[in-house]
């Protein structure tokens, strides 16, 4: 179980809704021809997991990780570039928890990689990557 804080909530929610009115203005402008950061699947995605954030307006949200979410996996994969964009506005301890939240999520899908014994692809490389970005996290370098 991932619990999210209500800091980060209120962050991813802010940061989401941002994404979703961005990709919806992209597909409402570009018809057939997709830029290379766009698919119009990643809305609904985006907007069920926004709203499983609003869901908890006073709490902690509790994600089950047991098993792979689309959602949450495309979702939390934006937390990284969130923070980057809002560190004007965030204290050193919502950067922390951030970190914290997307360190754990890391664990849970880097398990879940591991694990999977029918993925087509070798999940090495996968697992890089998402260690990758947890060790660039945003505010969490030396200066």
């Amino acid at each position: 179980m991932l619990s999210i804080p209500l800091n980060i909530s209120k962050l991813m929610i802010s940061a989401l809704t941002e994404e979703i009115e961005r990709l919806k203005l992209i597909g409402d402008s570009c018809e057939d021809d997709w830029p290379g950061d766009y698919d119009p699947n990643d809305v609904p995605l985006y907007e069920y997991f926004r709203r499983l954030l609003e869901e908890n307006p006073s709490g902690n949200t509790i994600l089950h990780c047991e098993k792979y979410s689309k959602a949450a996996s495309f979702s939390m994969a934006l937390l990284p570039r969130f923070v980057r964009e809002n560190m004007n506005v965030l204290s050193s301890v919502d950067v922390e928890s951030a970190c914290r939240v997307y360190a754990q999520f890391i664990a849970y899908r880097c398990v879940e990689l591991i694990e999977n014994k029918h993925l087509k692809t070798f999940p090495d490389k996968w697992i890089k990557s998402l260690m990758f970005e947890l060790i660039t996290f945003p505010g969490t370098q030396p200066a």
